[in-house]
């Protein structure tokens, strides 16, 4: 899917299924089991990607989860394949940076930005775009995005796109939280 919100520029957004970290009031609950539930090979998902470049000039992918992490192969081929083709790399992972760094340093390397750290509910942070708690870091790996203050500013954002017969929405949902967090949205 592409998207105006999930990083800096258009950026092609994939989402992978399976989550183990277990955060309570995770926004992306339907991804959290250990199930196959849409498979696609690395080379059909390169297509979209490059299909999206061409229409819709896109400047990298940003990676969500469930937990991308957990999908070790396919996630290095990713990454390594879009840094090739001149295309940043966001990654968001619920597990710290330096505790990934001797297992999984050769994906961490071709990823620009890493948002780290679990969502802690009780640390749930509206100042800064789409980081869900305080404790997150960004964590810019590469020096793409050295002068980038995307992630810091502080407002929140949702983006509705509709596809023929269906509708799609993602961004960040604390805009719909009331001040106990609790989700408030109601279309009239």
């Amino acid at each position: 899917m592409n998207s105006e919100i999930e990083g800096p520029g258009t950026r092609f957004v994939i989402w992978f299924q399976g989550c183990t970290i277990g955060c309570n009031g995770c926004s992306n609950q339907e991804l959290l089991t250990l199930e196959k539930k849409m498979f696609m090979p690395n080379e059909f998902i390169y297509e979209k990607i490059l299909e999206a470049k061409k229409l819709f000039n896109i400047e990298g992918i940003t990676l969500i989860g469930g937990e991308p992490f957990l999908q070790p192969d396919g996630l290095k081929e990713l990454v390594i394949w879009s840094q090739k083709n001149n295309l940043s790399v966001i990654c968001f992972t619920g597990y710290i940076y330096e505790q990934m760094l001797e297992e999984h340093n050769e994906i961490l390397k071709h990823i620009d930005i890493l948002i780290d750290g679990p969502f802690i509910m009780r640390l749930l942070d509206k100042n800064r775009r789409l980081i869900g708690s305080k404790n997150q870091r960004v964590i810019k790996i590469t020096n793409r995005y050295k002068n980038c203050d995307y992630f810091e500013q502080p407002h929140s954002e949702v983006e509705i796109q509709i596809y023929n017969d269906r509708l799609s929405m993602n961004g960040d949902g604390a805009i719909f939280d009331n001040e106990n967090g609790e989700f408030n949205f109601k279309i009239r």
